[in-house]
């Protein structure tokens, strides 16, 4: 299973040490996080020896036994070299993948925090 993450403002080191672009589509459900009983995930993409990376944001599917993009793909283009941005996308409760697309240089952290906990899970 994906690994949980901690409800904001406690950010869970997500991904440490991205050095290239993933290769997709990525079918190991334990490389996503568990966003489970979460309305929203907020995503820190932390560059660092130059890296300005784009990513894109997929969601597990059982059936397709893979991670797949929203009709409207989900992507994020870097703001400058070494620099940190972040962003938030709707979880409603599914496993996500943060995938590198661009990634020349460098290395990349990714920090995720959930927000608006449904307690009625």
């Amino acid at each position: 299973m994906a690994q949980s993450v901690q409800q904001a403002p406690k950010y869970q080191l997500y991904r440490d040490a991205v050095t290239a672009v993933d290769s997709l589509p990525m079918a190991d459900q334990k490389q996503g996080i568990n966003l489970a009983g979460y309305k929203q995930a907020h995503i820190q993409i932390i560059p660092s020896g130059g890296a300005n990376p784009t990513v894109a944001v997929l969601w597990w599917s059982e059936d397709a036994g893979k991670f797949i993009q929203e009709q409207t793909p989900i992507t994020k283009t870097g703001v400058g070299a070494n620099t940190a941005y972040e962003f938030t996308v709707d979880a409603r409760g599914r496993i996500m993948f943060v995938a590198f697309t661009t990634l020349a240089s460098g290395s990349c952290k990714v920090a995720v925090a959930g927000f608006d906990l449904n307690n009625l899970l």
